[in-house]
């Protein structure tokens, strides 16, 4: 702006060039005054009513794009509007009419393509001091319509910058985390964010459908319900089309059919709250309207441009995205929420079902045992009461898979992981189903390297589910069947435990439910045979607690292979793996390969 006030003064042929700018609320404000002014820094920056400058104006007389007002032609009340407000050269007065008085005034109003009044542009202390005469002051207005016009670009450039803060600013509270989580952070924040940065008077965000987030009546309109109503269809109607409302005491522009219905009433309302305009922004994301954003002007404000609309524009496309976000980050919340307390009742249930349960299942256990033992009972009653004990067991079998399933995949209970070696788990593993596996007729064989595998887990956990895998390896295989186990060590540093059998093996279709809890085989053959369903269920929370995982392979009737994958134990010392204590079961072949 001073390279411009210095380039009009120079072209004109005159010592001193200030330029005003309309601010918001109806002031001027000092934006560069180029000359040897001694008064002129403190001005920079300093405000002054644009009405009383206009009404100084009124005294002069127009000459293109400038109005002349000699000293003489000030009235006495424009003077004291004036005084103290205007820069005033220190010249001598001459008392000669045609030489400059030092309250002459030369402005020119610079106005933007839609005729609002943007700025004024004032020359004083001509290089000759002499007044100019009317072709002068012509001659003058044409040397300078090209400086005048560069004056409303630098306005207009300052402004879309300013509308570009705003922008990123309205994008980094968006990535704020209190705003990408909460919907109300979010509008509060916003509101305070732009409504200094659009430099307006009011501004409302309005969201439609939204029970959780209640929409102040910041612009204080009262709107009726069907004008509320109509203001919304109007607004999907501007994001439909990627435009804004200027609705106005004279008219609403870019809305035909709200200004059909509703003009005279906004006219009233608008006129009541003394607002010279309001602007409706469209908020939303992609294809679907969430909201408006309501900006207002007081009344002797200047009027939108086109240049701002397009900034609130964008601003309604930042401000969807961020809601959008914010709203689905809630949800997510609420569903996380849920899921909790739903996985927190069925812990809960485990544990109760299992305690409940328990104690009536070792009093029906007992006395059942004693009756079977007794010497009072028929043969026939022996049976039953066998009959009742093996169904106590089996219950017991299902109670005790329950409350394993309900605390390993309970996460206020993690497991309690150390440094240990999984090839002792493994040789108890054998020697506990070895007589097992001895009655069924089926050989156990360990392969590979038997040293150390040493992993990062808890040693009951990890326990229980090469048991399970064992066991139904033993479970699901007939009599002549082999089972392999052994123990592979990553070059990562990572421990995978294998199971293979020559079973019955698993269907295509079986193997998708495989692992899910109380899941029982659709194969015939695996129904006879005794089960929980609980077995591979508990398997595989307790791998997905330690990080691993556990994989199946498997063809029916021709056997299947589980490996459990332990991830590489963390850098950290846990302290050294628990001693290894190891020998060969009875009916446990020993050898170097499946």
């Amino acid at each position: 702006m001073h390279a411009l006030a210095r380039d009009a003064a120079t072209r004109a042929g005159f010592r001193v060039c200030a330029i005003e700018v309309v601010r918001p609320k109806g002031l001027l404000e000092f934006v560069a005054i180029y000359g040897d002014m001694t008064s002129a820094e403190e001005r920079l920056g300093t405000a002054s009513r644009l009405a009383d400058m206009q009404a100084a104006f009124a005294d002069g007389e127009p000459f293109g794009h400038f109005i002349w007002i000699p000293d003489e032609s000030f009235s006495d009340s424009t003077r004291e509007l004036i005084d103290g407000v205007v820069v005033v050269p220190d010249i001598p007065t001459t008392g000669n009419p045609d030489d400059w008085h030092p309250m002459d005034m030369l402005v020119a109003q610079i106005a933007d393509e839609r005729g609002d009044l943007r700025a004024l542009l004032y020359l004083d202390v001509p290089t000759d001091l002499r007044r100019p005469d009317k072709d002068r002051l012509l001659e003058i207005s044409d040397e300078l319509s090209m400086t005048l016009r560069s004056v409303v670009t630098a306005i207009e450039r300052e402004e879309f910058a300013d509308h570009m803060r705003v922008i990123r600013a309205t994008r980094r509270l968006a990535r704020s985390n209190p705003a990408r989580h909460d919907v109300h952070h979010l509008l509060r924040e916003a509101r305070g964010t732009l409504l200094g940065a659009l430099s307006v008077d009011e501004l409302e965000i309005h969201i439609f459908l939204d029970e959780d987030v209640e929409t102040p009546d910041s612009l204080g309109l009262q709107m009726a319900p069907d004008v509320r109503q109509a203001l919304d269809a109007a607004a999907a109607r501007a994001w439909a089309d990627q435009r804004v409302l200027i609705i106005e005491p004279s008219q609403i522009w870019g809305d035909p059919v709200l200004e059909a219905a509703h003009a005279d009433w906004f006219a009233r309302a608008l006129d009541e709250a003394g607002f010279e305009a309001v602007v409706v922004a469209p908020v939303g994301v992609e294809d679907e309207v969430l909201g408006m954003l309501m900006a207002a002007r007081r009344t002797g404000s200047r009027r939108w441009t086109d240049g701002e609309g397009v900034a609130a524009l964008e601003l309604g496309h930042d401000l969807g995205r961020a809601i959008a976000n914010a709203h689905a980050t809630q949800r997510e919340r609420r569903l996380l929420e849920e899921l909790r307390e739903l996985e927190e009742a069925r812990h809960r249930f485990l544990r109760e079902l299992t305690h409940e349960i328990n104690n009536p299942m070792t009093v029906i256990a007992a006395n059942a045992e004693f009756l079977a033992t007794g010497e009072h009972l028929d043969e026939r009653d022996q049976r039953r009461a066998q009959a009742i004990l093996r169904g106590t067991e089996r219950l017991g079998d299902l109670l005790e898979g329950l409350a394993m399933l309900s605390r390993v995949s309970d996460p206020q209970h993690p497991p309690t992981m150390k440094r240990i070696d999984l090839m002792p788990i493994v040789d108890q593993t054998l020697g506990s189903m070895t007589a097992v596996a001895e009655k069924a007729g089926i050989t156990l064989h360990l392969v590979g390297d038997p040293g150390p595998a040493t992993v990062h887990a808890d040693l009951r956990e990890v326990a229980s589910a090469i048991s399970n895998l064992v066991d139904n390896a033993v479970k699901y295989s007939n009599a002549g069947d082999e089972i392999w186990l052994g123990v592979e060590r990553g070059a990562d540093g990572s421990v995978t435990f294998t199971c293979r059998d020559e079973g019955i093996g698993i269907s295509d279709a079986d193997q998708a439910n495989l692992f899910a809890p109380l899941f029982r085989s659709t194969n015939e053959d695996a129904l006879q045979r005794p089960g929980t369903g609980l077995g591979l269920g508990i398997v595989r929370e307790i791998m997905q607690r330690h990080g691993g995982t556990v994989e199946v392979e498997s063809r029916l009737g021709r056997g299947t292979t589980l490996r459990l994958r332990f991830p590489a134990p963390p850098q950290e010392e846990f302290g050294p793996p628990s001693p290894r204590t190891s020998s060969t079961q009875t009916g446990t072949r020993w050898v170097a390969g499946p």
